[in-house]
């Protein structure tokens, strides 16, 4: 299975195209390498380009036709968000609408998106479950929430399944002791087997 991983070039991206690659799925990177490192594509094919740029991103959905598209290309430094907010909006909610405007009209294909805690804000429990309340103090937090609201909305207009997942409940972040690849591996196992069971991924290759 053809996996698109925008942002594969990064940290988390990269440890997750390795995840990827060790369940047998072929991760494809969609980069324009910004912030990413060319290096860092080991597991697949590196396809360079930018999210914003509609026809780029369109010939590689129809050159790999993936099986779901998993989103980790963002800005994502709190401090560089709250003295260039523009930046991050531009960056991470602008770009993401209009990749989310490609894939929509390329099929409505499974959709995975890097979230993060600093959606919670300021936290009033420790440690933060899922039904926290959501009020983020930075920019980049806000960015995020608002790409999370952004999903709900597309599934109810076009009937895009997807998924949040924050890197704050990645054990590959949390506890250094662990391996990143092991604990990204799981998350994305689990990740795919739920799309699976609803239905919306196809195990064919």
């Amino acid at each position: 299975m053809n996996v698109l991983v925008t942002g594969g070039a990064g940290y988390i991206g990269s440890h997750v195209c390795k995840a990827l690659s060790q369940k047998g799925c072929l991760p494809i990177t969609f980069d324009n390498l910004s912030r990413g490192n060319r290096w860092a594509v080991k597991w697949g094919p590196l396809e360079e380009g930018d999210i914003a740029d509609g026809g780029r991103l369109r010939e590689v959905l129809e050159k790999f036709d993936p099986v779901a598209v998993m989103h980790f290309a963002a800005y994502a430094y709190v401090g560089e968000s709250v003295a260039k907010p523009l930046d991050y909006y531009r960056n991470n909610v602008a770009a993401t609408s209009a990749l989310l405007q490609t894939v929509i009209d390329f099929r409505a294909l499974p959709f995975i998106f890097s979230s993060s805690c600093a959606t919670y804000g300021l936290p009033e429990r420790l440690p933060i479950s899922e039904d926290h309340p959501q009020r983020p103090i930075n920019p980049y937090g806000q960015s995020k929430l608002i790409v999370e609201r952004m999903l709900v909305d597309v599934h109810a207009a076009h009937g895009l399944p997807s998924i949040e997942a924050s890197t704050a409940s990645t054990p590959a972040v949390t506890a250094p002791s662990r391996s990143p690849a092991r604990s990204l591996g799981a998350m994305t196992s689990r990740m795919i087997r739920e799309a699976t069971a609803s239905g919306t991924l196809s195990s064919s290759p």
